[in-house]
């Protein structure tokens, strides 16, 4: 009976790992030690099939889809282009009478204020990062014109570069003043915008050579909120008036009074352009490189009976003389009238110039072009110099959008030759524009080139 009942018993007993014998029963320490069995199943579980929440939660940029009519690309070509229409809406066709010999100092503001950091890496770094990019757009857009750069610091006004044609004499001088910023330059005191006004309103007098024809003009960069003055600013502001001599001011922290009294008094309006104060980075490179244009004339300065002609002389281009032998070359130096006007007092002779203009009325020699003659005051420019300030006289008719339509006339642009988008569907714009002279469409990288750069439509040279 006790052998019955024990293999009954032995029958009904699950085949679990504990009633197998250790030799069966597998080893899962070394897999995974001091884990459970019941642990270790759990975790395969989960492994294999994920948490419960996983499969109920979905990410929403996971499943994000395009519609049927527009997709993402359509939508952020849409936003790329409505940024460079607001570049567009900046240039008219409409042609208007300009300065476009233009005499500018740029005032710099360099007091205590300028050490903010609230412009990375401080307020002067950054203006003078810019004021670099600013100088090469400068002349660039105004081959024929001249810039002087001045330096408000400690209540006194410094002069950095005289007034000059040249912009790597300018951009130099601008390297030279950051790499000493630590030393002789450092932002230090108060500004004094009536000594800075004073000095600027010299150099200006002094460069217009009676010239009705020359757009006399100051650009102020204003950090601080105050002016520390020796005398009346407003009589320096009268003055201005009298000079016809125009001012505009950038201001990097808020509006000043006395800085739209003197915008105001000075371009005789309450153009709000004439005077910005900065919102960002962005902002503060867009309201520097709004003054590259030149200023159109107002009603006043329009004379239709006197229209006063403008005498020019185009140099000769002149090289250095030298005698050379098998041993040794001997290089005759030559008087150059140019160097006491750049500020230089001497120049070594490693850095005597070997390619000089000489003035046609004078016969003096100056190195840099467009400039006017220190001796006998005559403007020196070339050819192509006047040819590059021309389009401010007669500018570029902006294009015309092209209404969205099913079917277009053109399928590449003209300029790139990039395919433009089909029609049908659900279009945001059309992405093309046309000249109306031509006929042909361009795209909107292509549009913006033609007008800020070329200044001439390909497809109207093209004809």
């Amino acid at each position: 009976m006790a052998d019955d009942s024990d293999e009954e018993y032995m029958s009904g007993v699950v085949d679990t790992p504990s009633s197998r014998p250790s030799s069966e029963i597998p080893d899962d320490s070394h897999a995974n030690p001091g884990v459970s069995s019941r642990t270790r199943s759990n975790i395969n579980e989960r492994t294999a099939n994920g948490y419960s929440w996983e499969d109920e939660y979905q990410r929403s940029w996971d499943i994000v889809k395009d519609d049927k009519d527009t997709s993402f690309q359509t939508m952020v070509q849409s936003i790329i282009e409505n940024r460079k229409k607001k570049i567009m809406k900046h240039y008219s066709s409409i042609p208007l009478q300009r300065g476009i010999i233009r005499t500018l100092v740029l005032i710099i503001d360099d007091s205590v204020a300028m050490n903010d950091k609230d412009l990375r890496p401080n307020r002067f770094i950054l203006t003078l990062n810019y004021i670099q990019e600013f100088i090469v757009e400068f002349f660039d857009q105004n081959p024929i014109s001249q810039m002087g750069i001045v330096l408000m610091r400690n209540g006194l006004a410094y002069l950095i570069t005289e007034v000059n044609g040249s912009p790597q004499y300018h951009i130099d001088k601008i390297r030279q003043l950051k790499s000493r910023q630590h030393n002789k330059f450092e932002p230090k005191g108060d500004p004094s915008l009536q000594n800075s006004l004073e000095m600027a309103r010299s150099l200006l007098k002094y460069n217009s050579n009676n010239n009705e024809k020359t757009s006399q003009e100051i650009l102020i960069i204003f950090g601080a909120l105050f002016t520390s003055d020796p005398g009346d600013i407003h009589k320096t502001i009268d003055s201005l008036v009298r000079d016809n001599i125009k001012v505009k001011v950038i201001g990097l922290s808020a509006q000043v009074s006395i800085c739209r009294q003197l915008v105001n008094k000075t371009n005789n309006s309450t153009n709000p352009k004439n005077y910005g104060v900065i919102m960002n980075e962005a902002h503060f490179k867009e309201l520097l490189m709004d003054c590259v244009p030149p200023l159109p004339l107002t009603e006043e300065e329009i004379n239709p009976q006197h229209v006063p002609l403008i005498k020019m002389g185009f140099p000769k281009k002149i090289q250095t003389t030298s005698t050379s032998s098998t041993d040794y070359t001997i290089e005759f130096p030559q008087l150059n009238a140019s160097y006491p006007q750049a500020g230089s007092e001497t120049i070594p002779m490693t850095q005597t110039p070997t390619v000089t203009y000489q003035c046609p009325q004078c016969k003096s020699k100056v190195v840099n072009l467009p400039t006017i003659c220190p001796v006998c005051g005559l403007m020196l420019i070339l050819s192509t110099h006047l040819a590059r300030s021309y389009h401010h006289l007669l500018p570029l008719v902006p294009y015309k959008e092209v209404a969205i339509s099913e079917v277009y006339e053109s399928e590449f642009c003209f300029g790139c030759q990039l395919k433009f988008p089909g029609g049908g569907g659900k279009q945001l714009s059309s992405s093309r524009y046309k000249c109306e002279k031509c006929g042909m469409d361009f795209c909107i990288n292509c549009d913006v080139f033609v007008h800020e750069v070329l200044h001439n439509c390909p497809g109207c040279e093209n004809k």
